[in-house]
């Protein structure tokens, strides 16, 4: 599964999960963990990908130390950690007991196809309808300083994505549009990206507007004014 598969799945497992043990996960957080997995990349060559961070065995006690010690944000976060092998092995296969044996387990319909095409682009859409209804909507709508986080995530999805079609000689120009497939995918790609830059740029206006209000009132042109006079008086 691509990234925008797993970062939107990642929101809605976690968002769900954080909603049953009453917590509110972070948007950002929520899209991270479903790519985590896949940092793996940014290790190359001394982590080959697809393999240590798409073990159970590896993943599940990293899963219960973080329910363990963060309670429910843990237990939400974990929901999208995991969500990313669940995404891998609808599509392709995970090796679940990696490095004890090289064992690989999944359903592989296909990467890309008809099913995860609509798995990835469903998943967005669900993203949507659940920001909507959960609230997150406003951070990429109006000025929040939290949303500057988003651009963690952001980040994350298109360095990984740089990185991947650089390790494995892929022109990404070349293969976004080779399908029809793979084109409602970059689409949608795109579609978040632009998405998460919002919501930067509004974390952004937050920040700046937070700065201008709680500026020291000596350092207004006003109170510089008055102090001015006040030393012109003696």
């Amino acid at each position: 599964m691509f990234l925008l598969g797993h970062s939107c799945w990642s929101y809605i497992f976690s968002k769900l999960t954080g909603r049953e043990v009453k917590v509110n996960l972070p948007a950002y957080m929520a899209l991270l963990a479903g790519v985590l997995p896949d940092f793996d990349i940014y290790f190359k060559p001394l982590i080959q990908h697809h393999t240590y961070t798409h073990s159970l065995i590896i993943l599940l006690p990293i899963c219960a130390v973080l329910t363990i010690r963060f309670k429910g944000l843990g237990l939400a976060f974990s929901a999208g950690i995991l969500s990313h092998l669940a995404g891998d092995s609808i599509v392709g296969t995970i090796p679940p007991l990696y490095p004890l044996s090289d064992f690989q387990l999944g359903i592989s319909l296909g990467l890309p196809g008809p099913v995860d095409t609509a798995l990835e682009v469903g998943a967005l859409g669900l993203v949507l309808v659940l920001a909507y209804l959960n609230g997150d909507y406003k951070l990429v709508t109006e000025p929040h300083r939290e949303s500057v986080y988003l651009v963690i995530p952001m980040v994350s999805i298109v360095t990984l994505t740089l990185l991947f079609a650089g390790d494995n000689y892929v022109s990404l120009a070349a293969l976004a549009f080779s399908r029809k497939a793979l084109t409602l995918i970059t689409i949608g790609h795109a579609a978040l990206i632009g998405t998460l830059g919002l919501g930067v740029f509004q974390g952004v206006r937050a920040i700046i507007a937070h700065r201008k209000q709680t500026r020291p009132a000596s350092s207004s042109p006003t109170a510089e004014c008055t102090t001015a006079r006040v030393y012109s008086t003696e």
